[in-house]
């Protein structure tokens, strides 16, 4: 074999290897490159980025985003609640609720475009989205906003990871018929990771009625890893009422493994031998 015959091969060896190169280029898009969609219901908006975006050639997938009315207090993005101490110097991150905005990743290939995961984020936060473009609509009603994402999870029963992003983006929205739909998604949903997720979610609300929704939650439900959940988000709220509870399960629930939880729940408080003087 001649010395040229081999170095055309590697040449041709190395062109070839080149082009995934050249197709692995990323484009970035931040909030400044946010498609502006305006105007009609929410579902009339998405209709709207769905077919503009299907013109585009843009691609398959792309994100659609909007913001609603948020609960104030409610942690939802991934640095909430992260703190950082040194030397006394505190700072605790807190999500403003202004800046809350729900993305949804969108499959435009098919007849109807279909949503595959939901985020909720901080449009205060300096974001990248690669190699998707963001159709942004602006503000949406609450009402709203929380039928398209209930319509979300139900339509895609099967998707455990985006039932978890509708009921984490549900948990933010100031809206009382949140607290309706946990109870129904914890006590109704075939699939118990769900039903923990649903009590979870709702316990992060920490609102007088989340709180009641768990106390009823508790009482009705036979399933004890649910009842460890329930004990679990009662023990985040502060108030004297979730103590008081937490200290009748300790005393008098007749499961000794339901007792100890809500012992170690006292004791995240301020210490279980305090509440029993």
């Amino acid at each position: 074999m001649s010395r040229s015959f081999l170095l055309a091969l590697l040449g041709l060896f190395i062109a070839s290897n080149s082009v995934p190169a050249q197709d692995q280029t990323v484009r970035t898009y931040t909030r400044a490159d946010f498609i502006n969609i305006d105007g009609g219901s929410l579902n009339d908006r998405i209709e709207r980025a769905v077919k503009q975006f299907k013109g585009s050639n843009a691609g398959d997938t792309f994100w659609i985003a909007y913001h609603f009315p948020a609960l104030d207090g409610v942690p939802f993005g991934p640095f909430a609640g992260s703190i950082y101490y040194d030397d006394g110097i505190k700072f605790e991150h807190r999500d403003d609720p202004s800046s809350a905005a729900v993305f949804l990743l969108t499959d435009a290939t098919g007849s109807e475009a279909k949503f595959k995961s939901v985020k909720t984020l901080s449009l205060s936060e300096r974001y990248v989205f690669e190699n998707r473009p963001v159709y942004w609509l602006g503000n949406a009603d609450g009402g709203q906003s929380l039928t398209l994402l209930e319509q979300t999870m139900r339509a895609d029963q099967g998707n455990v990871n985006l039932a978890r992003g509708v009921l984490r983006a549900l948990a933010v929205h100031d809206n009382p018929g949140v607290v309706s739909l946990f109870k129904d998604t914890a006590t109704k949903d075939s699939s118990l990771d769900l039903q923990r997720s649903a009590i979870s979610n709702l316990a992060r609300r920490k609102t007088p009625e989340s709180l009641e929704a768990l106390f009823d939650l508790y009482e009705k439900s036979t399933v004890v890893s649910l009842k460890e959940e329930i004990i679990s988000g009662i023990a985040r709220d502060n108030t004297r009422k979730a103590t008081d509870k937490l200290l009748t399960i300790a005393r008098d629930d007749p499961n000794p493994k339901l007792r100890q939880r809500a012992i170690r729940g006292l004791s995240t408080k301020r210490g279980a031998g305090f509440w029993f003087n």
